[in-house]
């Protein structure tokens, strides 16, 4: 891989035309699959970050108390940011549970595009690698809680009682499923745990089948909307491929059109 600095995660002004600084035929004359994978990597994280610290910033200032809860951990990435930016903000309270198989993804059925999808097993990370890399983390390792098992076994009605009992409402959410049929028992999972104000993150909305609303995440969204108590307005794009929701208790008599 070319040792050549990666740039234009931002853009960078330059006096005069195109105005910004673009890699000329040069800088790009050794790039290939390494230096595109850490170019989208670097980009889709740095992303996802800026999501994180702007709607911690929204959960302190809206002082919507309650736990993160993650469906999908695979290395630990937005989890990590998640304890940052949770102890940067103060969350003093907040329990963090990491609900994942921790063997890799389950048989697709839903015909996902992207081939990695398709193979069962695939983006496997131990629970003992992922507690490895939190405990590296050194934040809020001791309030981190490993839930383990595909979803359409593990989110059973007791664990949801159980939910209902002992744990806070949820104050953020972010649901990597990448699959329909993982994502069916999520939806229906946090259902009696959210609150008004609590944020969803769809992290593969646009992602896995090009684009098609009535495919993936995004269908399974769109059914969970049509039966849920709550409704959700749009709060923030997360790239190309995600957006987050906040729920809110609806007002037949207040119109709303913030999609």
């Amino acid at each position: 891989m070319s040792d050549k600095r990666i740039r234009g995660l931002e853009p960078e002004p330059v006096l005069g035309e195109p105005w910004v600084a673009l890699d000329d035929a040069d800088a790009l004359r050794d790039w290939g699959k390494d230096e595109r994978i850490v170019w989208n990597q670097q980009g889709r994280q740095a992303e996802k970050y800026r999501f994180y610290r702007r709607v911690f910033d929204f959960l302190t200032d809206s002082q919507i108390a309650g736990d993160y809860h993650e469906y999908g951990c695979h290395r630990a990435r937005t989890f990590r940011m998640a304890l940052t930016e949770a102890r940067r903000h103060g969350q003093a309270d907040m329990r963090f549970f990491a609900f994942d198989s921790f063997a890799g993804l389950p048989d697709a059925t839903s015909s996902p595009d992207h081939e990695v999808w398709k193979q069962k097993g695939a983006l496997t990370t131990s629970q003992d690698e992922f507690m490895r890399l939190i405990r590296e983390h050194g934040i809020y390792a001791d309030r981190v809680v490993p839930v383990p098992g595909f979803y359409s076994d593990s989110l059973t009605e007791e664990l949801g009682k159980r939910f209902q009992q002992d744990e806070k409402p949820i104050a953020l959410a972010c649901i990597d499923c990448d699959l329909y049929e993982s994502a069916v028992p999520v939806f229906r999972f946090i259902e009696p745990l959210l609150q008004e104000g609590s944020v969803l993150y769809l992290d593969d909305l646009f992602a896995g089948y090009r684009g098609s609303p009535v495919r993936g995440v995004a269908r399974a969204f769109s059914e969970f909307r049509a039966r849920s108590r709550f409704a959700f307005v749009k709060h923030l794009d997360i790239g190309w491929w995600g957006r987050s929701y906040i729920a809110y208790k609806p007002d037949p008599s207040v119109p709303v059109d913030l999609d």
